[in-house]
């Protein structure tokens, strides 16, 4: 076999995550049966249950001679150079999966046997050392089997295409940007700057009416600005402008005074 058709490192773990993501898959549906009824035989047998659902499944995917390959590998388009036929690849295969529901079932978590359990860990960190040396054997079971992991057709070049990403980018950083700008524009500034520039051309200077330009309403305790502009508003608004424009004439509110109407 050609070694440009071996499997990719990335392809091989995805594949593995892939069998793990289904057998839990297939463990939440099949524990659901028994959610509301014999709940206890899920509780007191659920390794031998999920030892059974893999063993299943092997049975339709990887020991299979129509599929030879995993679930993960199928979805892939990856498979085992050779295909799982003779008696010691399959003898491994069993073993593996029955040594895993030993582990999960009798050895995890008992003091006496973290001696063990540490060695165990080493040698599948080991392993993985290798496998990420050499691109081969992700698991003790291919390495005892000398089963590699090739693709089903040559891999074929992937073309990038990045215009998805820079609308992404850009879209992302008209939020960023107007995200820190609008706190910082206060409703009287918005409205301001609104009529001061967007109205086609500038407004001309509007003149006084009972009503005031800030809120809207009937003024109330009628105050005006000490300068130039003469324009009056509550007593309210007329604080919140100081230091800032009027919203009529646009000029500046250094402090307010009472407005003193004539006696006419």
């Amino acid at each position: 076999m050609d070694k440009q058709m071996f499997a990719l490192r990335s392809p091989q773990i995805d594949a593995n995550h892939l069998d793990e993501d289904f057998n839990s898959y297939n463990w939440e549906i099949f524990s659901s049966l028994f959610r509301n009824s014999y709940s206890h035989l899920i509780h007191t047998f659920k390794h031998e249950f999920q030892l059974f659902l893999r063993l299943l499944t092997s049975y339709n995917t990887l020991l299979s001679s129509r599929y030879s390959a995993t679930i993960g590998q199928q979805l892939l388009q990856l498979k085992y150079s050779p295909s799982i036929q003779t008696r010691s690849q399959k003898f491994f295969f069993l073993s593996s999966t029955v040594f895993s529901y030993l582990y999960e079932k009798f050895l995890v978590d008992y003091r006496r046997l973290l001696p063990f359990q540490f060695i165990y860990k080493l040698l599948l960190f080991i392993n993985f050392l290798l496998f990420l040396h050499r691109g081969t054997y992700i698991n003790l079971f291919e390495r005892l089997s000398r089963l590699k992991t090739i693709h089903n057709h040559p891999p074929s070049l992937r073309i990038l295409d990045y215009s998805y990403m820079k609308r992404e980018l850009i879209w992302h950083t008209l939020n960023e940007t107007l995200g820190t700008i609008i706190p910082f524009i206060t409703s009287l500034k918005a409205r301001t700057l609104m009529r001061k520039y967007f109205s086609g051309t500038l407004m001309k200077r509007l003149e006084q009416t009972n009503v005031c330009s800030v809120c809207e309403q009937s003024i109330v305790m009628p105050h005006e600005s000490i300068g130039e502009c003469k324009h009056y508003f509550c007593y309210i608004c007329a604080y919140s402008l100081i230091q800032h424009s009027c919203p009529i004439c646009f000029k500046t509110i250094n402090n307010i005074k009472p407005k003193e109407f004539s006696s006419k």
